[in-house]
């Protein structure tokens, strides 16, 4: 006689899904790393005076509201968002390199012509064109990079234009040497303003655009730079 062997119950088991299904908490999960804001504020550094000849002019500089508060926002992809605050800086820097390239600088609060001070040769505008930055995810270096361009306008007393022209600045720093992403932003940032400020002070004499202007102001006071 033959008998049937019974059939065995499927066994059940709790696959762990492969699909689209387990791929949604995953890039869940990566999106939300990806997310939040990195805030650098860039205040004082220690800038140094150009060793340069000072000019015997006086130079009135006006710093904007938009200048004193410039500050950048921009996101990178899977890192989240930057938030990079250069106004008091700039203004820092300025504030040192300035009285080094002229006998006299006086800060002007407004470029309406009856309430600036009398005397000025000149005021100068400075205004920030245009920065970028990089951090090691993008370049796949160790190093936090920053770039800033910045327009200058030297204006007289009845505010015409005498001359503008761009000062460009860069800085970086090596990721390994600070301890957080901040930190390292902030000295890239800090090193860009430093060169901004060597750039304004050795080009200045040598702008195309302000020997005009330059030369007359010297020849009245019998100046040679």
């Amino acid at each position: 006689m033959r008998y049937r062997v019974p059939s065995k119950a499927p066994r059940t088991s709790r696959r762990r899904p492969s699909g689209p299904l387990f791929l949604v908490p995953t890039l869940l999960a990566l999106l939300l790393a990806g997310c939040g804001t990195t805030t650098v504020q860039v205040t004082g550094g220690d800038f140094p005076k150009p060793i340069v000849p000072s000019m015997p002019l006086t130079l009135g500089v006006h710093f904007s509201e938009q200048f004193r508060s410039y500050r950048l926002q921009e996101s990178v992809p899977q890192r989240g968002d930057w938030s990079i605050d250069i106004g008091n800086a700039q203004v820092s820097m300025l504030r040192a390199v300035l009285p080094a390239m002229f006998d006299q600088v006086v800060e002007v609060d407004s470029l309406e012509p009856e309430t600036l001070p009398q005397g000025l040769n000149a005021i100068l505008v400075p205004s920030v064109q245009e920065m970028q930055f990089a951090i090691p995810f993008q370049t796949r270096s160790n190093f936090f990079e920053v770039w800033i361009r910045y327009e200058m306008s030297l204006i007289d007393q009845r505010g015409d234009v005498i001359a503008r022209w761009p000062v460009t600045a860069y800085g970086k720093t090596r990721s390994l040497m600070l301890e957080t992403a901040e930190a390292a932003m902030r000295d890239a940032a800090i090193n860009a303003l430093r060169d901004a400020g060597a750039f304004l002070a050795i080009g200045f004499p040598n702008q195309q655009e302000l020997r005009p202007w330059l030369e007359r102001e010297l020849a009245a006071l019998d100046f040679t730079p």
